[in-house]
């Protein structure tokens, strides 16, 4: 009987080993759960490496198009830059805003309907003054106090503003639309970071004449330089006002640098001018474009929107022209002037935060396509391109603005402690 007790519970030992061994295997469920396939799933958020799709925007990479003008190849390019319109609003406090804003600027260069439209969305009233040349601007404001709030001087002009303390530093937070501004027309050498400035036009300085009343055509600085030539259209043409670029022509004529300060080469420089003075109508920045559209001169030295501007005229703003057909603009042979006019803040300016905030409204495409089709300048920013006006980029096609081969004759004025001798020669020009 005490034999068959002990087989009893032999037998109940093993049945309840056998059911602990088969829990154990049970178990391997909760293994899974701790790492299985399942939590390995979020490895699948790395999805949002697909979120590096927004690099896609690189895409105003295709706004170089307009290094060789061609402006409509890259309107196709804006399409994709819609994802960063969002973070181009900028957020405008409008009780910082000032009751007025102050603009000194170049003549025919900003349209009259935009100030308007600023003041109708911020309630601040813009006015502008023109001067003729950054010389000029320079020295209206140099001693402070001028009452102007924002300027625009060319390329070499913005460094020597910054470095005389004449500009503000900008604040970029409140420039966001700086989005829609091309590379290549950023961090140019004059301003390193664009740390004080804004690119508002590139442009050229060339020759504009009548094809109907000048033969033959001209393709040299020779028509206003080879007293022969020059004696031929006495008092039929003009020079800008401005001390680098007319010597600078002259000695692109002679086959120099325009930034040349050998004093043999200045002295050739400026006897050449003085023998032209007699024969030139005027030296004059302002009213080129309107003299040679009207007829009252058939050639003049001149910037390249200047010049579409009389081919095509000013149709908006208190100083409307009808344009002349005849007009033909041409960078010679020689080669030239390229530049590019800025927008810069003054340091002395008591209105910094709307000085800012008008900034940022010219650089909003639709803003900066509108005032291009007024001023008829290239615009530095790429997703105006696809607003412009048919007829601006045929001009663009027709010369009226640097392409590649043009380009390769172009070369940028350079300030420095040598050129300062460019004022006194031009001074001596100017008061003979």
């Amino acid at each position: 009987m005490a034999r068959l007790k002990f087989l009893v519970l032999l037998l109940v030992a093993l049945l309840v080993v056998t059911a602990c061994g088969g829990g154990g295997g049970a178990a391997q469920p909760t293994a899974a759960t701790s790492g299985g396939a399942p939590t390995a799933a979020p490895q699948a958020t790395a999805a949002p490496q697909a979120t590096a799709a927004p690099q896609a925007t690189a895409a105003p990479q295709a706004t170089k198009a307009p290094e060789a003008t061609k402006a409509p190849e890259a309107t196709a390019a804006p399409t994709e830059a819609p994802t960063a319109a969002p973070a181009a609003e900028l957020q405008v406090d409008k009780s910082k805003l000032s009751k007025e804003l102050h603009l000194y600027n170049w003549s025919d260069y900003l349209d009259e309907s935009i100030l308007a439209d600023f003041e109708k969305e911020y309630g601040v009233h813009v006015t502008q003054e023109v001067y003729d040349s950054n010389e000029d601007m320079i020295a209206k404001v140099r001693p402070g106090n001028s009452g102007y709030d924002i300027v625009f001087p060319s390329d070499y002009a913005v460094e020597i503003m910054w470095r005389d303390k004449l500009i503000q530093k900008l604040d970029k937070s409140l420039l966001p639309n700086m989005i829609h501004l091309k590379k290549e027309n950023l961090d140019l050498y004059y301003d390193k970071g664009n740390l004080y400035s804004i690119p508002y036009n590139l442009g050229l300085t060339g020759i504009a004449y009548n094809k109907s009343k000048v033969s033959p055509a001209p393709d040299s600085w020779a028509i206003f330089f080879d007293p022969a030539q020059a004696e031929k259209n006495k008092g039929e043409f003009s020079m800008l006002d401005d001390e680098r670029e007319v010597p600078g022509a002259a000695l692109k004529y002679l086959g120099k640098s325009l930034n040349d300060t050998d004093p043999a080469d200045l002295a050739k420089v400026e006897k050449i001018l003085k023998t032209q003075k007699p024969f030139v109508a005027n030296y004059d920045s302002s009213n080129v474009g309107r003299n040679l559209a009207s007829g009252q001169i058939v050639v003049g030295h001149i910037y390249n929107n200047v010049a579409a501007q009389a081919r095509l005229g000013i149709t908006s703003g208190d100083q409307t022209y009808s344009g002349n057909p005849d007009i033909v603009f041409i960078f010679p042979k020689e080669g030239g002037t390229v530049w590019q006019d800025n927008a810069c803040i003054l340091a002395d300016s008591p209105n910094q935060y709307t000085a800012h905030v008008f900034l940022n409204y010219l650089m909003r495409p639709e803003v900066a396509a509108k005032n291009a089709n007024f001023n008829f300048g290239v615009t530095p920013n790429a997703d105006a391109e696809k607003l412009l006006d048919p007829k601006l980029l045929e001009l663009y096609k027709q010369g009226f603005a640097p392409d590649a081969e043009i380009l390769k004759r172009a070369e940028w004025i350079e300030r420095n402690d040598k050129t300062t001798v460019f004022t006194d020669l031009w001074t001596a020009v100017k008061g003979e």
